[in-house]
């Protein structure tokens, strides 16, 4: 049997060799504070005290409690109680944090004795505070709220500001989380008169969530987005997760209570990310090595302590049976702490299986929607080219019935009002297949396309002359004599913004003017900076629907109560703007008109690069008994492409499969081929590669109605010249054939 002496010292021994394992997984982690030699003064432990109170702000718990503990040291080497006090505070909570509930309320009670002994009533103070915390994150909402009310007097009597917001704070808390709205309502506004002392950006940051979240749960959302906004910016500037997570969570709810279902979708993204980021596995593994070696160095004190003791004892009273009560009582302290230590260890290991097993589930149901968005994208892609099909039949029908001049005058406006239907519609979908394709692929990249401002911007203001006439508009172009006109930038994202806007002008304009201005803002070697305003003397824009208007469906209402545009306009703008790293701006009053205006950068197009080129179409003889192929598997669209060739003294030879357009041209001399591209069998890329195999220098230009921007990297890759996407601009499409003949 082992004396007293040695069995105490074989615990010390497992206790020393146990704190050795956690050390050793400790060195391979990069805690460091560095220690300034003869430097050890109250100013410094104050500043570092900040970079530990900012590692638990932060939810980085394993640098709290590791740097914290070497704080901790110095603070009482020299001394400092105010400092050690708040420093075991922070570790403590650390451990809280961690629900390890057994660790932080040792420091806690540790602190409380202390400020007994010291009669110190402000550490006394905050030592109560957080042992109510312990209640408060065992979820005994109640049993935290009566701890927080015990302490009030004691931090009035001490006109002590900062405990006074906290402990306000804490209750407003506890009981929301119950939600109990009305019995927080008092104390949430009794932190107004104490959040100007409480300066430290968290708590400003917890004061703004908080009033944010009382409003959210007292059904007054537009009040609560304000508090939330503001809250999300300071915590963000301190990566303050834990209150990120709160804030995203409620301003998701607010906007959901409003109806803005897309926005709190978007925001419960951002709350997935935080919490992501506050429960990394890596995070958890390293709290839980460096909680372990934290508490094991504070059992070698308590052991140091305690052999010195017990060799004092056996000193004085070497013979005593006395001696061996107190060795059994020491190892059976020693023991159940040990038992703690374990206990604490499996509680913590069940967590990261829990964390791991979220983890899988959330990746899982991550991997799920982006299928579904992939899946929603392909649809809208097949979609696009089935409407689009018929859609150029229609239009291209109803543009050469209106220049047939055999038709009766009665029956022209009835072509104009078809074409014009079959316009709006192909407008409509433009406007859904775009906003679907900016939510679905979060597009980030910019084409890089030579192209000449000034034709692509009369190309787009020839589009609108129906609509310019039937509502007996003026248009207006601007360019300023320093705008350089050959650049290199996404022209087709350009299209987009001005169609859309120019097109909003004219639905809400009558009998007024519709003036598009661009300047040069800036301009330095080869990139230029363009500000663009497109201004309307229409109905304008109330106030209230100002900042709404940005948002997908939000329509204006004309007098009677009829609603115009679809609402999808300007948000697909904003979109693409900001896609361009810039903002949009509006003005507008109502029964004024509107002003909207935004700036892009380009880069400036030497000479050479200049593949640009302005055809004059006014002459219906440049294509006058040349030999063009279609090739089209829709009898419609071989038709309609074949009366518009007709038309301009062209002679087309049709082919409806890539074999057929082959032989044709191999039996014919063509000057140039429109080919489809989603043919049955041998698809047009497929068709043209044949073709190049024998003759590589006939133009062939792809005639589709997919997407450009989906068909552009194909034809990048392949030997056709040109794109030209039905249903199309008859201008647009005889300038196309012009550049290439």
């Amino acid at each position: 049997m082992l004396t007293s002496k040695k069995t105490f010292l074989f615990l010390l021994f497992v206790i020393k060799f146990s704190l050795g394992l956690c050390q050793k997984a400790s060195d391979q982690d990069d805690f460091i504070l560095n220690i300034p030699e003869g430097e050890i003064t109250k100013a410094f432990i104050d500043t570092t005290l900040k970079e530990v109170r900012n590692y638990y702000y932060s939810n980085n718990y394993a640098k709290a409690i590791n740097n914290g503990e070497t704080l901790l040291n110095l603070a009482r080497q020299i001394g400092y109680s105010r400092a050690a006090y708040k420093i075991s505070s922070i570790i403590g909570n650390s451990f809280l944090q961690t629900n390890d509930t057994v660790a932080a309320k040792r420091m806690f009670l540790r602190e409380l004795e202390l400020a007994e002994k010291r009669n110190d009533s402000a550490i006394y103070l905050g030592a109560s505070i957080d042992l109510g915390n312990i209640y408060f994150y065992n979820k005994k909402y109640s049993e935290a709220i009566k701890s927080y009310k015990g302490a009030i007097p004691y931090a009035q009597k001490s006109k002590d500001s900062v405990s006074l917001f906290i402990l306000n704070y804490n209750i407003s808390d506890g009981y929301l989380n119950k939600f109990e709205v009305e019995n927080a309502k008092p104390f949430v506004k009794k932190l107004d008169n104490y959040i100007v002392a409480a300066k430290a950006k968290p708590y400003q940051a917890g004061y703004f969530e908080i009033v944010g979240r009382y409003y959210v749960l007292n059904n007054e959302p537009k009040k609560a987005i304000p508090h939330l906004v503001k809250s999300i910016d300071i915590s963000k500037s301190i990566d303050y997760t834990d209150n990120l997570v709160n804030a995203y969570t409620y301003y998701a709810k607010a906007e959901a209570n409003l109806g803005n279902y897309k926005k709190a979708f978007n925001l419960q993204k951002e709350v997935d990310y935080y919490k992501e980021k506050k429960y990394g596995i890596d995070k958890i593994a390293a709290i839980e090595s460096e909680s372990a070696r934290f508490k094991l160095k504070e059992y070698q004190q308590e052991i140091n302590k305690k052999a010195l003791d017990n060799a004092r004892i056996e000193e004085e009273a070497s013979r005593s049976k006395k001696i061996m009560l107190w060795l059994i009582v020491g190892s059976t302290a020693l023991l159940l702490s040990f038992g703690l230590l374990f206990m604490s260890y499996r509680k913590r290991k069940k967590l990261l299986l829990d964390l791991e097993q979220k983890n899988k589930e959330y990746l899982y149901a991550k991997q799920e929607s982006e299928a579904y968005a992939r899946a929603k994208s392909n649809f809208f892609s097949n979609i696009s080219h089935e409407l689009r099909t018929p859609l150029y039949g229609i239009i291209g029908i109803s543009s050469i019935l209106m220049d047939d001049k055999n038709i009766v005058e009665k029956h022209k406006e009835d072509v104009k009002s078809l074409k014009f239907s079959a316009d709006y519609l192909l407008a409509l979908i433009n406007d859904v297949l775009q906003i679907t394709k900016l939510d679905a692929t979060q597009e980030t990249n910019l084409n890089k396309i030579t192209f000449n401002l000034e034709d692509l911007i009369n190309g787009i203001m020839k589009s609108f002359e129906f609509l310019k006439a039937q509502n007996m508009n003026t248009f207006k172009i601007n360019i300023s004599k320093n705008t350089p006109l050959v650049l290199i930038g996404d022209d087709v994202k350009l299209s987009q913004i001005l169609i859309n806007l120019i097109g909003n002008a004219c639905k809400f304009t009558e009998n007024g003017t519709i003036t598009l201005d661009i300047n040069t803002e800036t301009i330095s070697n080869n990139t230029v900076k363009l500000n663009f305003v497109v201004k309307d003397t229409g109905i304008g824009i109330p106030k209230s629907k100002q900042e709404a208007i940005f948002d997908e469906f939000t329509q204006i209402e004309k007098e009677g109560g009829e609603l115009l545009g679809t609402g999808l306009g300007l948000p697909i703008v904003k979109k693409l703007i900001e896609l361009h790293q810039s903002k949009i701006y509006l003005e507008s009053d109502e029964g004024k008109g509107t002003t909207i205006s935004f700036s892009l950068n380009y880069d400036v197009a030497n000479q050479s690069q200049n593949s640009v080129s302005t055809i004059n179409v006014q002459s219906k003889i440049s294509i006058n008994n040349k030999r063009i192929l279609v090739v089209d598997d829709n009898r419609i669209n071989r038709i309609v492409t074949r009366k518009i060739l007709e038309k301009y003294k062209a002679k087309p030879l049709l082919a409806e499969t890539g074999p057929e357009a082959i032989t044709l041209t191999k039996a014919n001399k063509v000057d140039l081929i429109l080919m489809d591209i989603n043919m049955p069998g041998m698809n047009g890329l497929e068709a043209t590669e044949a073709i190049r195999k024998f003759n590589v220098n006939v133009p062939i230009i792809a005639l589709t109605a997919v997407e450009i921007e989906e068909m552009r990297e194909s034809i990048k890759n392949s030997s056709i010249c040109d794109i030209i996407i039905k249903p199309y601009d008859e201008i647009v499409f005889i300038e196309t054939i012009l550049k290439h003949i």
